[in-house]
């Protein structure tokens, strides 16, 4: 028989973590779009570097959907931490 054993605490810091690092991430996606939207708006770009630039913006809904999934990971460990602690009480509860 396994059994599942999980630390709830280390659960909820590990999802406030990987939130961190979401909106981290997000910033940097964000930082390097806003870099390429200044790059194409200035007065002289070369016909290649605007390209380039089409060919990155074509991944942007791909790195949105990136985030979305690393803050939904820690959404999901932090949800799961209070699952295990109320599961903890309920038991405790159930003993007393």
């Amino acid at each position: 028989m396994s059994k599942f054993v999980a630390d709830p605490f280390t659960l909820r810091n590990k999802g406030n973590e990987i939130i961190d690092k979401s909106h981290e991430f997000d910033e940097n996606v964000n930082k390097i779009y806003q870099t390429i939207g200044e790059m194409v708006n200035s007065n002289y770009l070369d016909p290649a570097a605007r390209a380039i630039a089409g060919e990155i913006e074509t991944y942007r809904d791909d790195l949105n959907k990136m985030t979305r999934v690393i803050s939904d990971y820690g959404n999901f460990c932090i949800t799961a931490s209070s699952k295990v602690i109320k599961n903890q009480d309920n038991i405790i509860s159930s003993i007393k």
